[in-house]
C-alpha cells in the first residue's frame, strides 16, 4: 500500500482529529526544546538599522497612534490563521466622517510626508550592503490586511496595543481584486508582460536553521522540478505599515534587498537537488508537491523541506511600474498548516531607481511620492461597504 501524506487522509470518523503530521512527530521525538530551532525557522531578516513605521490612516487624518474611536474586531477572513485556537482582530473605526473624493485623496497624499525621512534614511544605509553585497534593492507595496493577535488569552476589552501581536496578511478579497482588475489595469496603461506558473520550495540546513534558501523551479517534461533560481530570503530595511481603517484594505511599502545564492558547496547543491528530483507533483495536495515516505530531508545532517508554494503569477507593466497579481498555494511542513491566497503588489520600479541615485533633492523625492501614492490610492479606493 502506498505512502498517503498527513494533509490527504481522510478520517471516517468524524470526532477523530486530523493525524499529526510525521515531521511533527519526528521532532518531538528527537527534541523537545521546539524553541531551540523552529523559533529560528522562516524568520524575517532585517538589517542592522531597519526602521519600522505604522500609520492609522482615516477621513480624519494620518495618525501615529490608535485614536479612540477605533476598535478591535473578529477577522472573518478563512485565509488567516487561528494561533493558539484565538482567531485574529482587524481595526474598526466607529467614527468615520464623510468627505468628498477629493479631501479623502488630499488626505492619502499627506501621508507622504510622514515616512519621506525615513524612506530616504533607509535608502542611504541600504546602498553600502548593496555595493558591497551586491544586493539588488526592491521598493514595493503590498495590499491586505493588518491582522492582530492576542499575545496571552482574556477579554478583548482588556487588550491594548502593547499586548497585541501585529501581522500583515496578503491575501486580498475578491472584490478588492476585481476592481483592480476591471479598473486600475486599463485606466493606468498596464499590460501583461508574462504569465509564470512555478513551485518555490524553502529549505534549510539542520546546521544554519535561521538561513532559509528559496529554490524557485519550473516543471520539466518528465513532471519533476528544474530549478532555476536560488535566493536567500530578501533582507528588509524599512517598512511601513498603513491601517487605512475606512477602506477594505490595508497596505504596506516595504524597501527589501534580494540576495543571490551563491556560496553553495557542490555536496549542497546535490544535497538539495536530490531532494527536488525526490519530489511528485500532485494538485490534490497542499502545496501542489508530495514527497517519498522520509524523503523530505537529505539526512541528519543535511537539508529539510519545511515548505512549499505553488504559484500562478500574471506580471503587468506599464512605462513606471511592474503588477504582480498572483494565486499561492502554499503549505508548511512544520506546522501541518496550508492556505491559499490572492495577492497582489506593486513594485515602484523609477521611485527605486531615483531614490538609488546620489544627492537627490528632498523636494523632488516628495513630488515622486505623491505622485505613486495617486496610483495606490487608485488600488484602495474600493468601497468596504461593498466587501463581503
Amino acid at each position: 500500500m502506498s505512502y498517503i501524506p498527513p494533509h490527504k487522509r481522510h478520517s471516517k470518523d468524524p470526532n477523530r482529529p486530523s493525524p499529526v503530521p510525521y515531521s511533527l512527530v519526528t521532532k518531538f521525538k528527537n527534541n523537545l526544546d521546539f524553541k531551540s530551532t523552529n523559533d529560528k525557522i522562516n524568520r524575517v531578516t532585517c538589517s542592522e538599522n531597519f526602521i519600522s513605521k505604522w500609520l492609522v490612516v482615516s477621513s480624519n487624518g494620518v495618525k501615529d497612534e490608535l485614536p479612540a474611536s477605533v476598535d478591535l474586531v473578529p477577522f472573518s477572513s478563512d485565509s488567516a490563521e487561528c494561533i493558539n485556537g484565538e482567531r485574529p482582530l482587524v481595526l474598526m473605526n466607529n467614527d468615520s466622517q464623510k468627505v468628498s473624493e477629493q479631501e479623502e485623496r488630499a488626505q492619502w497624499l499627506l501621508i507622504a510626508e510622514k515616512f519621506e525621512e525615513d524612506l530616504v534614511l533607509a535608502y542611504e544605509r541600504a546602498k553600502t550592503s548593496v555595493e558591497e553585497n551586491q544586493h539588488v534593492l526592491r521598493l514595493v507595496a503590498r495590499f491586505g490586511k493588518i491582522i492582530f493577535y492576542k499575545r496571552k488569552p482574556g477579554p478583548l476589552a482588556e487588550f491594548s496595543q502593547r499586548n497585541l501581536k501585529k501581522m500583515f496578511s496578503t491575501d486580498v478579497p475578491t472584490s478588492n481584486l476585481q476592481h483592480i482588475m476591471s479598473n486600475v489595469v486599463p485606466n493606468h496603461g498596464f499590460a501583461i508582460d508574462l504569465e509564470k506558473d512555478t513551485y518555490t520550495v524553502k529549505v534549510f540546513h539542520n546546521s544554519r536553521p535561521s538561513e532559509t534558501i528559496n529554490c524557485k523551479c519550473t516543471i520539466k517534461a518528465d513532471g519533476r522540478l528544474s530549478m532555476y533560481k536560488a535566493e536567500l530570503d530578501v533582507v528588509r530595511h524599512l517598512v511601513v505599515d498603513m491601517s487605512c481603517i475606512d477602506k477594505s484594505l490595508d497596505m504596506r511599502l516595504m524597501l527589501a534587498a534580494k540576495r543571490k545564492m551563491t556560496a553553495l558547496t557542490e555536496k549542497e547543491i546535490r544535497d538539495i537537488k536530490e531532494l527536488l528530483d525526490s519530489a511528485t507533483v500532485d494538485p490534490n495536495v497542499k502545496g501542489g508537491l508530495r514527497w517519498p515516505f522520509c524523503k523530505s530531508s537529505s539526512g541528519e545532517d543535511g537539508y529539510r523541506i519545511f515548505e512549499v508554494c505553488h504559484v500562478r503569477a500574471t506580471i503587468y507593466k506599464n512605462q513606471t511600474l511592474r503588477l504582480r497579481v498572483r494565486e499561492t498555494d502554499r503549505f508548511n511542513e512544520r506546522t501541518g498548516t496550508g492556505s491559499v491566497k490572492r495577492e497582489v503588489t506593486l513594485i515602484l520600479k523609477d521611485v527605486n531607481t531615483k531614490l538609488q541615485e546620489q544627492n537627490i533633492e528632498t523636494g523632488c523625492v516628495l513630488v515622486m511620492l505623491r505622485d505613486a501614492l495617486g496610483t495606490l490610492w487608485d488600488f484602495m479606493h474600493c468601497d468596504a461597504s461593498l466587501i463581503s
